[in-house]
């Protein structure tokens, strides 16, 4: 008499195991994915052979819209030149410029 419903039931109970394992899958996948893309930042990082200092400016920059950030439709956003160029200064040039200014030649 309650076989219609004893077979809904079943097949609600089975399609919850299947989400259930589709979601652990899920979650695997994205655990999988964020080391890869946590990897691949340090694996660039590393290759630019900035210091903590210069990776932090160039974040920073970054952060601010004044470097080129390229996104993912591969189209990057308006940067001005003396902003991508300070980051390779040393925090001194500023005080050696001014020396430089001042001496007479």
């Amino acid at each position: 008499m309650f076989e219609k419903l004893d077979k809904l039931r079943e097949e609600v109970r089975r399609c919850e195991k299947r989400r259930d394992e589709a979601n652990e899958r899920l979650k695997a996948a994205q655990a999988k994915l964020k080391d890869a893309e946590a990897s691949q930042i340090l694996s660039d990082v590393g290759a630019l052979k900035l210091s903590p200092e210069e990776v932090a400016k160039l974040l920073q920059l970054a952060a601010s819209g004044q470097l080129s950030v390229p996104t993912a439709d591969n189209k990057t956003e308006n940067t001005t030149t003396e902003a991508t160029s300070s980051i390779y200064e040393d925090d001194d040039s500023d005080d050696n410029k001014e020396e430089s200014e001042n001496e007479d030649y």
